[in-house]
């Protein structure tokens, strides 16, 4: 019993954390922030509607299956505190870059919504959402899942990934503050990108909601017109009631060009995110059409 004992308290003594190599944890640490990046902010991976738990699970599980790839490479671990925080902020930028270029982009898709519920009289049909704890309007949520859907029924969500992977071999770990080709740096290509992102998203809200704003347009002037020569129609008590039947027609009938307008434009948006990432991936091949 007592060799048990001692032979017990020899193996409690053992330094184990010497037997872990700090370079690996390393790399691991910095391959599980750039991953991080993309599962906060990339919409069906960084939607308010996952709870956290399953996002960081997510995150650390495409951690485990990019590690190997990255296993091998030799990084000089920082000296200072600062310095890995400089590191840990770079590979983060990577990611959020990435989700971010797609959220925005989605956003144009909620703003159409929210435009569309204003003018049909739908402002006060909300959605409360217990996870984010603010309301949402019922035809934004509906276009926004939509959206989502479409985008991952023609690959989106694969090209995402395959973005990521990429960015190992066009930006690999540590080396993101290095000049891209030519005089642009990284900062200034991915501030372009985000900025004719952001143009694209408000240019297909318009798009989307321009059948519904011409529409609801002209059936105003209509009736303003009509209740100036007949008084007596009493057309503006109705007017409410008669702007929301046209906006619901017209809203059915032209969701599928909306949702078309909204498939065309997500290679453009691809290409955007490539080009600022410097990867080789052909967004037109990559995407199924």
């Amino acid at each position: 019993m007592s060799c048990c004992k001692k032979y017990l308290n020899g193996c409690c003594d053992l330094d184990w954390y010497n037997y872990i190599d700090t370079s690996r944890v390393f790399v691991f640490a910095l391959v599980l922030t750039r991953v991080s990046g993309i599962v906060i902010t990339a919409p069906v991976f960084g939607g308010s509607d996952i709870p956290m738990q399953i996002r960081a699970l997510l995150a650390f599980c495409l951690a485990l299956l990019i590690m190997p790839s990255q296993w091998l490479i030799e990084i000089n671990e920082p000296g200072t505190l600062s310095e890995f925080a400089v590191l840990i902020a770079g590979e983060l930028i990577i990611g959020l870059f990435i989700g971010l270029g797609v959220n925005i982009f989605f956003s144009g898709i909620s703003l159409a919504g929210e435009v569309i519920g204003q003018l049909g009289g739908l402002s006060a049909a909300a959605i409360f959402d217990p996870i984010s704890g603010d309301q949402s309007p019922l035809l934004s949520r509906m276009l926004s899942y939509l959206a989502v859907t479409v985008f991952a029924a023609i690959g989106g969500l694969r090209t995402m990934i395959a973005a990521l992977l990429d960015t190992f071999q066009s930006l690999p770990l540590t080396k993101w503050t290095a000049s891209a080709t030519g005089e642009s740096s990284h900062f200034e290509l991915i501030s372009y990108a985000l900025v004719s992102i952001l143009s694209i998203s408000f240019n297909l809200s318009l798009r989307i909601a321009a059948p519904v704003m011409i529409s609801v347009l002209v059936a105003l002037l209509v009736m303003g017109l009509l209740s100036k020569t007949l008084p007596q129609l009493n057309l503006m008590s109705i007017g409410f009631g008669i702007n929301s039947m046209i906006m619901m027609l017209v809203f059915s009938l032209s969701i599928g060009a909306g949702i078309w307008c909204f498939q065309e434009r997500v290679s453009d948006v691809m290409e955007l995110l490539f080009h600022g990432l410097h990867t080789n991936i052909d967004a037109s091949v990559d995407l199924d059409w």
